[in-house]
């Protein structure tokens, strides 16, 4: 009996002590693969620590996953994070902090492999709502929404894109597209606006196109946006915004057509003199589509507007005075 007890006591002994090995075993190799900054390794042994205690339910279980679907992620082994970013979702102990890139992932992932677009759109919907219920009222939120509202609003504006012969997904697509832009003003959050602007002026919704354009150019002003924005108020007759941001672009950069199209609006508004000024210099910037074009409005302006009646030598020396003064401003000394 008390041999048979002894055994009992060094069986339980040497049991626990395999356990105690077991679980130091695994718990070095999960301090390993979580220290491990090369992504190729860290999968390796993030696969093999899967395959040999994956089955188990332990308090590294969700870790694990989540470990898991950002290293895939990384590595773009899309079709795995969605394995196991979903897998990590369903532990009820997971927290927001881990929820947020995990959406990100998903949402990703599903749209970039194509598989399913109204999951992508979901994921990246609950990021938003999760992102939004973590704003502070006291703290900067630019890391959340650089990070995570801005990212998942530009996934389901390229969603929407793909409808967007339809009105209201181009609308939708558009609103989002500004409202990624307002929370990080990054390059990309602005290429959105700048095309689905575009879009919509094809689709006669001008006024948005001009919001857009507008929401961009105020951050980072640029000729070739003020130009435009220029076209596109002429487009609906508001002169007064349209001469501005053609002067806007003039000052910006010199061009013969935003000169040409000032001496048009500036003479349709009665302002003759300096319409004069402007077709002046188009004329003088040289261009082969515009400058022609701009000289015979000049021209015409001088001889049968503003000197109209007058002897013609009087209106030659207006004519040359103007000429003169535009090339001047331009810093043109050739006669």
């Amino acid at each position: 009996m008390k041999k048979t007890l002894v055994f009992i006591v060094m069986l339980i002994a040497l049991s626990l002590s395999m356990l105690f090995a077991l679980d130091k075993e695994q718990v070095d190799s999960w301090t390993a693969l979580v220290g491990e900054k090369d992504l190729q390794v860290k999968m390796q042994k993030l696969e093999a620590y899967y395959n040999k205690y994956g089955a188990r339910e332990d308090r590294y279980s969700m870790y694990m996953y989540i470990h898991l679907a950002q290293t895939t992620y990384m590595l773009q082994q899309y079709d795995k994070t969605i394995q196991f970013g979903e897998k990590a979702l369903t532990y009820k102990e997971i927290d927001a902090s881990n929820k947020l890139p995990l959406y990100l992932y998903l949402a990703n992932s599903y749209n970039l492999t194509k598989k399913d677009l109204d999951k992508a759109y979901d994921y990246a919907e609950q990021m938003i709502v999760l992102a939004n219920s973590l704003r502070s009222e006291t703290q900067s939120n630019s890391a959340i929404d650089i990070n995570f509202t801005a990212p998942a609003l530009r996934i389901q504006v390229q969603l929407l894109a793909l409808k967007a012969n339809d009105p209201q997904s181009a609308d939708t697509a558009f609103k989002k597209s500004l409202e990624a832009y307002q929370l990080d003003k990054s390059e990309k959050s602005a290429n959105f606006v700048l095309k689905l602007s575009e879009h919509l002026l094809k689709m006669n919704k001008t006024e948005d196109a001009i919001r857009g354009l507008e929401a961009i150019n105020q951050d980072k002003p640029n000729y070739e946006y003020h130009k435009l924005l220029g076209t596109w108020y002429a487009r609906l007759k508001n002169n007064v915004k349209a001469i501005e941001n053609f002067k806007a672009s003039y000052g910006l950069k010199k061009s013969a057509q935003v000169a040409y199209n000032l001496g048009i609006l500036l003479n349709q508004n009665q302002e003759i003199d300096t319409a004069l000024e402007y077709l002046a210099e188009s004329h003088l910037l040289n261009d082969e589509k515009y400058s022609p074009e701009a000289f015979k409005l000049f021209e015409h302006l001088v001889f049968f507007e503003k000197t109209k009646g007058q002897p013609q030598p009087e209106q030659e020396k207006v004519y040359n005075e103007i000429l003169t003064a535009a090339k001047a401003r331009l810093g043109i000394t050739l006669p």
